[in-house]
């Protein structure tokens, strides 16, 4: 019972509410398990508004798995292999399933690791040019807000060093604490800092059907441990939700309930059988949503870990179309990058990154801490909203129309980068402007139009 008011009292005064609020672990379990955000408790909706001002964030996945240009994790799934031949691997799917876990993802991370290579990487994974700053760095100069560093991914090789298990980084020659080093770059330059964590684990003998239970407590205190060595710890990416629509399989209350205990402020997303702060479509855009938080997480090769030099990176262009797409339809972009199995980000993809951070320094107010809309996204390009400037980002003007529709508010006026442009609306409230060629950005151009009113919930309108 004393334990239990302790709990509820911390969670009060880290939130920073009065004591007779009495906002408890129950009350943030009950937030937890609602998707729009106007039907959480206030508390919830604070929490999380830092994340959805944000706007960018960088994943990070890697682990020894680069050491041979190998998809993170999945070849574990048919890795009883020689190469040439995919034999189904009966163990990680837990024994009640009734298919194997994402058998259908062949294409995607083919040829697979033969189980003999990769099971001992480990033992050859030696980051020797692994330097968290300049990683952070480059996560700074490319505008980006915070960072989702994979701490364990489904082949359960854990990139911190744990005290639950010996299969981590101290295993390796390496011998140091990856995922602490940057943990510490992050808090050292003010970049929010996250952890990715799969409740699978294709290497832990207890993850079955019979001593899920058990291999339950080994996850809450490995996830207690990272929430207290590396505090604070802003955010939790999981990535596994549950099978056959087994909501129990987590034990997700219990979960959620010890990570509220140890950080109230902190956010999760939807993977866990809980709708969390946020939801997490991969590798496509988000449409827009306007009601919930979410986030697509996007890769620069098709790839979520490095698959060599041989992959090729999509172009700075392709970059911020994902950019604005997310921003326009109210939600983030996580731009995942798989370092180098010496620990660098791949030079090409840090050329993307580094032009989108030039991009931000003159464009960032049209994606920072807007909303999207109040013109829905089209083939023309997206439109952002802050107050009562609306932003539109074009960057395809073949498709761009030759006014804008009549709205319920007066245009004040109409400029780029500070240069007023001309702009007539006609009497039946339909507004056309002409953007000088020299003034067109080579990638998106961003057009700020001041209004009479405040956008703030404004209905979305068509072009």
């Amino acid at each position: 019972m004393r334990k239990t008011f302790l709990l509820t009292s911390l969670l009060m005064i880290s939130i920073g509410l009065p004591a007779q609020n009495k906002y408890s672990l129950d009350d943030a379990w009950r937030d937890a398990q609602i998707k729009e955000l106007k039907q959480k408790s206030p508390v919830a909706q604070q929490r999380s508004q830092w994340f959805r001002n944000a706007r960018l964030g960088m994943f990070i996945h890697w682990n020894m798995s680069s050491v041979v240009c190998g998809e993170i994790s999945w070849s574990k799934q048919f890795y009883e292999d020689d190469g040439e031949h995919l034999h189904k691997n009966p163990r990680p799917t837990l024994p009640d399933c009734k298919e194997q876990e994402h058998s259908g993802w062949l294409k995607w991370f083919k040829p697979a690791v033969p189980k003999e290579i990769y099971d001992n990487l480990y033992k050859s994974f030696y980051p020797g040019m692994y330097n968290a700053d300049s990683i952070v760095n480059t996560a700074l100069a490319a505008g980006v807000k915070y960072i989702v560093m994979v701490a364990k991914h489904h082949d359960g090789f854990c990139m911190w060093d744990s005290k639950y298990t010996d299969y981590d980084i101290m295993a390796t020659p390496f011998h140091r604490d990856l995922l602490g080093e940057m943990a510490a770059a992050c808090h050292q330059k003010g970049m929010k800092f996250f952890i990715y964590y799969s409740q699978r684990d294709w290497h832990h003998p207890d993850y079955t059907s019979a001593r899920i239970g058990k291999y339950n407590e080994y996850m809450r205190n490995q996830i207690s441990e990272l929430l207290t060595k590396y505090a604070p710890v802003d955010g939790i990416f999981f990535d596994a939700e549950a099978w056959n629509g087994d909501s129990t399989v987590w034990e997700p209350e219990r979960l959620f309930k010890t990570i509220y205990a140890i950080n109230p402020n902190i956010i999760i997303n939807n993977r866990c059988y809980a709708a969390g702060d946020y939801y997490t479509p991969e590798q496509k855009i988000g449409a827009i949503d306007m009601d919930n938080t979410w986030e697509s997480c996007m890769t620069f090769t098709g790839f979520w870990s490095w698959h060599g030099f041989t992959s090729t990176v999509i172009p700075t262009q392709k970059c911020l179309d994902y950019l604005i797409a997310c921003a326009g339809g109210n939600g983030n972009l996580l731009m995942d990058v798989g370092p180098l199995p010496t620990g660098q980000i791949d030079p090409r993809e840090k050329n993307r990154l580094l032009e989108i951070g030039k991009w931000l320094k003159s464009n960032g107010e049209a994606i920072y801490s807007t909303q999207g809309g109040p013109i829905k996204p089209a083939k023309w390009g997206t439109c952002t909203r802050k107050g009562k400037d609306m932003y539109l980002l074009i960057n395809d003007w073949s498709q761009f129309p030759e006014n804008l529709p009549k709205m319920k508010f007066k245009i004040k006026s109409v400029s780029i980068h500070g240069n007023s442009i001309d702009f007539k609306t006609n009497k039946d409230g339909r507004t056309t402007f002409i953007i000088p060629d020299e003034m067109k950005d080579p990638y998106v151009t961003v057009i700020r139009i001041e209004t009479s009113k405040d956008l703030t919930g404004a209905d979305l309108i068509d072009l």
